[in-house]
């Protein structure tokens, strides 16, 4: 009760904090994969076009998951089990990346992996906006995300420092350990939040579809995620633009996943004072800065900044974004809502990364940012239509 009443001072729940702590323990597994992936892609022979097609296809497979899971969480009111169910997949299928010696079998991989986020991810949410209160939705967030993406730090510090020495077979492994740390908190600290059945049989996508503003919030969304294809290529455009070994990707990862974690409490603190669409607008800003100093550039001290900005945008969207649903959604949609959400993010991933491994392939590094920066423009004018549909 103690620990209940000190979280509740600064506005935060027991509910927040955990599924903060299950996001950590899963994060420092999935990003000690993530970490060495680049490296482990080379050490296969996969090309830069099969490495779009295997990020996006394994981020795009989750869309539907994402939008049947949200439904579905809505209709039964069971969003702890549903979350517990997609950490579960993801923490058993990622050490199989240890016996993978071909494209495809990395393919499969991921794409479980992915699946089991497209599961969890709109229960999770709605539990983390359930658990808040209205005024303090951006710290929520913030604060699961900050966890989150403390455990995106220490997971690539442990593949910079384990990958030498123990090679890819056993660091894929030892993801086993921090994923069953996260389904042990989850079903211990997690509790299911006590929503109401709906006074009549709806569709809660239908409902979530149709409330204000939610269409062109979505839109924007979708243009951002246009521009967010996977991070290898903008380690690659790091590694052409510098002549820095390959082997350093896990220190230039880390470096991202600091700026992330570093810009995520303070995002949240901005969208709860100075609005939640302005916070969203800064984060495509950050991003497109990012973009376009890489691209400019090939001094070793600005494409460091380009890759503090690139971590930030990330923490900055990904705190900011999901704090706008509850201001467009009603409670009892919430879950249907953030399926949504996913889904806008999710199905610009396959068609993203294939054209940016395209764009790599014919053109070089710096094709794909500068496609990124054009959609992060895109994104800006449905979400200006937003903010006035928001405005008293």
């Amino acid at each position: 009760m103690k620990l209940k009443s000190r979280l509740a001072a600064y506005g935060i729940t027991l509910n927040v904090l955990a599924l903060g702590f299950v996001s950590f323990f899963t994060d420092v597994s999935t990003e000690m994969m993530l970490a060495a992936l680049p490296a482990f892609f080379l050490a296969l022979g996969i090309t830069p076009t099969v490495i779009g097609f295997i990020e996006g296809l394994a981020e795009t497979s989750t869309s539907l998951i994402r939008v049947v899971s949200g439904e579905f969480s809505d209709r039964v009111r069971r969003y702890k089990a549903l979350t517990f169910a997609g950490y579960f997949l993801s923490s058993v299928v990622k050490p199989l990346l240890a016996f993978a010696s071909l494209w495809f079998h990395v393919l499969a991989i991921r794409v479980a992996d992915r699946v089991g986020k497209g599961i969890r991810t709109p229960p999770r949410d709605a539990i983390i906006s359930f658990s808040a209160s209205g005024e303090r939705m951006g710290r929520a967030f913030g604060i699961h995300r900050t966890l989150d993406q403390l455990g995106g730090i220490v997971g690539p510090i442990i593949a910079a420092v384990l990958l030498p020495f123990i090679g890819f077979y056993n660091l894929f492994l030892l993801t086993a350990i921090p994923g069953a740390l996260a389904l042990f908190v989850l079903y211990k600290w997690v509790t299911e939040p006590r929503i109401p059945p709906p006074s009549k049989k709806t569709s809660h996508l239908k409902e979530a579809w149709n409330s204000p503003g939610v269409r062109l919030y979505l839109a924007s969304v979708a243009f951002y995620s246009f521009s967010a294809f996977s991070y290898v290529f903008f380690i690659y455009r790091l590694h052409d633009a510098t002549k820095l070994s390959i082997i350093f990707a896990p220190a230039i990862y880390t470096i991202i996943q600091v700026a992330h974690t570093a810009s995520a409490f303070p995002a949240g603190e901005f969208s709860d004072r100075y609005g939640r669409i302005p916070s969203v607008a800064v984060g495509y800003l950050l991003a497109a800065l990012s973009y376009i100093l890489a691209v400019v550039t090939d001094l070793l001290p600005i494409l460091l900044v380009a890759t503090v900005l690139y971590g930030a945008h990330k923490g900055f969207l990904e705190t900011t974004q999901r704090a706008v649903i509850p201001d467009l959604v009603p409670k009892e949609h919430r879950g249907a809502a953030y399926g949504l959400y996913n889904t806008a993010v999710g199905v610009a991933a396959l068609p993203s990364n294939l054209l940016a491994g395209f764009l790599y392939t014919i053109y070089g590094s710096w094709a794909p940012l500068t496609l990124g920066t054009a959609f992060l423009l895109a994104a800006m004018t449905p979400l200006i239509r937003v903010q006035k549909r928001l405005s008293p």
